[in-house]
């Protein structure tokens, strides 16, 4: 992936320029992973869900270049999030026509969260999953194998201390630091495409 834009709005202005190849790859790296996990949570099979991302990448690169950055009038997301549940409602609409099975009436009864709260957790995962990424290759492998294990994996601080030759007050320290580069990182990602 090329070097990252410092804010999504950024890139979200270099993507209405269908020749910027390197704006495309970065869009595509952030947005069809997100695409895709929303897919899955909704019930589709990876074919159907790669299609419909695909479908929803195609409506992107046509009207990207009309989509006006302005908080007042909405952001990005919400146009995403709609764009996308959209083509899911359609693609289910077609499948409607379709005898039900059985075993769909035999189901248990559980109450599915609402889309537009899938997509959102969805969002927040995916650019902190871009985020940890690019802490990573700022910081020092050590510091991060430390923050991982002591944050992200949920080890005690015993634990990571033996096993990394600190003491408390370092990982301390170090967890600091690092949620706050994680945390500068996230306001960095989502600055202009936030909601």
């Amino acid at each position: 992936m090329s070097d990252m834009p410092t804010t999504r709005a950024s890139l979200l202005l270099r993507v209405r320029d269908p020749k910027d190849s390197d704006a495309w790859a970065d869009f595509d790296a952030i947005y069809r992973p997100l695409l895709m996990k929303f897919c899955s949570s909704s019930g589709l099979n990876h074919a159907d869900g790669e299609d419909l991302v695909q479908h929803c990448m195609a409506a992107i690169h046509r009207h990207i270049q009309s989509f006006e950055y302005d908080s007042k009038k909405g952001r990005f997301k919400g146009w995403l999030r709609t764009l996308v549940n959209n083509r899911i409602r359609d693609m289910y609409r077609r499948r409607k026509c379709d005898q039900a099975k059985t075993a769909d009436f035999e189901r248990e009864q559980r109450r599915e969260p609402l889309p537009e709260d899938v997509f959102e957790k969805l969002w927040l995962n995916e650019h902190l999953r871009l985020a940890l990424r690019i802490v990573k290759q700022e910081v020092e492998k050590r510091s991060f194998e430390a923050y991982q294990r002591y944050a992200i994996d949920g080890q005690s601080v015993e634990q990571v201390c033996r096993a990394m030759d600190l003491n408390a007050n370092q990982l301390y320290a170090i967890k600091f630091r690092l949620t706050r580069k994680i945390h500068q990182q996230m306001k960095e990602l989502l600055d202009g495409v936030e909601e």
